[in-house]
């Protein structure tokens, strides 16, 4: 059975809204933070899953769209990174920015080396790797195809999604309790804020037309500026996915078009940018969720557990080894590592939800709620996209 465009759409937002039953129903969902589109496109599944293997009925959907809202996602994502917010996190958040990228490296190498283990093609250590963890499903719906067209990997997205669904419960599960042991192993205790809060910017101006016009034209700016990057890079024999073309153009965009027009308002004045991320990668998320193959992963269920196992071992000796001593060892260092762990597992959050359950039981941590947002908006899915480039260009040169 084939969905027309139109179709696909409703189907989508009907997954989003089921979600948001199933997220305001089910007591874990909201736990361990899954996303709205995660948990109505796993149960969309689930029941396509059931409908094919009952009687062979498979729903086909028309996904054209589905590109545009993944480009403006991504270019949604470089706006949001402004490079004057980088000296307000100081050492804390050069340290995090360091770690971010030896996870993120760990991760894969982890990956390919349990993918070896296991018995998997090599490259699926990749989608085991920081593609779906320090990634998240959007990243893992995000490089799918890729690793489709260019690995001839055809169940892709579904490896992806399961291991980002297992990260985004064991971060939520490790960060916590990791945290609570360092305290109470080291004794320590919440002390007075060491930088002051970036909260004295206001919230900005509220949603209104004008402000989502002036958004509107910095995403449709930065997906055309983005396509050609990619495409003139593809004709120099390059290879740039337009998804992280359209990203960093985004980032220059939000970073040099103010300066050079100052009456021209930054596409992170107000909450209409967040806005625009939130429902494009919805959007995106559910339409790519809803028509994922589950039947494919029925043989990969036990050698995806055992490198998530693996995963969290690694993430976790990273973090008491490197980056809590790197951090000072002090209180804001061990609220910090609950949230890396949720961040560099699941989502930011579910890193949230981390340093959250642990400063409404010990005490503020002001540090550990400036630095860690501010890597995760500026540093991870930037850094993250160019490792995985230069790795899977290793592969399929």
């Amino acid at each position: 059975m084939e969905l027309s465009l139109r179709a696909t759409v409703l189907a989508a937002i009907l997954v989003l809204l089921i979600g948001r039953l199933l997220n305001s129903k089910i007591a874990v969902l909201r736990r361990y933070n899954i996303p709205m589109p995660v948990s109505g496109g796993i149960f969309a599944s689930l029941l396509a899953f059931a409908a094919y293997e009952l009687w062979q009925f498979e729903v086909q959907f028309d996904t054209s769209l589905r590109d545009a809202l993944l480009l403006a996602f991504f270019t949604t994502v470089g706006l949001a990174a402004r490079l004057e917010m980088l000296a307000k996190g100081g050492r804390p958040l050069l340290v995090l920015m360091f770690v971010c990228v030896a996870g993120v490296v760990l991760q894969n190498v982890t990956g390919l080396l349990m993918a070896t283990v296991t018995g998997l093609p090599t490259a699926n250590g990749l989608l085991l790797g920081s593609v779906s963890l320090f990634g998240g499903h959007g990243t893992s719906v995000a490089w799918s195809s890729v690793f489709e067209q260019r690995l001839g990997i055809s169940n892709a997205l579904e490896i992806g999604i399961g291991s980002a669904t297992m990260g985004l419960v064991m971060g939520g599960l490790v960060g916590g309790p990791l945290a609570q042991k360092l305290i109470d192993k080291h004794k320590l205790k919440a002390g007075e804020p060491v930088l002051e809060s970036t909260s004295d910017e206001g919230p900005g101006r509220k949603i209104d037309s004008q402000s989502m016009f002036v958004v509107l034209m910095y995403i449709s700016a930065g997906m055309i500026l983005g396509t050609q990057a990619s495409e003139w890079a593809a004709a120099h024999g390059v290879n740039v996915p337009e998804f992280l073309a359209c990203m960093l153009s985004g980032l220059l965009l939000t970073n040099v078009l103010p300066r050079l027009l100052p009456k021209l308002e930054a596409p992170t004045d107000g909450q209409s940018l967040p806005l625009m991320g939130e429902i494009t990668l919805g959007l995106f998320l559910s339409m790519s969720l809803m028509g994922m193959q589950l039947w494919t992963l029925v043989d990969l269920a036990l050698p995806m557990f055992l490198t998530i196992v693996a995963q969290v071992t690694m993430m976790v000796l990273l973090v008491v080894f490197v980056l809590f001593p790197m951090l000072g060892r002090s209180y804001d260092s061990a609220v910090i590592c609950s949230g890396y762990l949720g961040m560099g597992l699941g989502a930011l959050p579910n890193a949230m939800a981390n340093m959250n359950a642990v400063v409404n039981r010990y005490g503020a941590a002001p540090l550990a709620f400036m630095v860690l947002p501010l890597a995760n908006a500026f540093f991870v899915d930037i850094s993250n996209a160019i490792i995985l480039q230069a790795l899977l260009n290793l592969f399929a040169p």
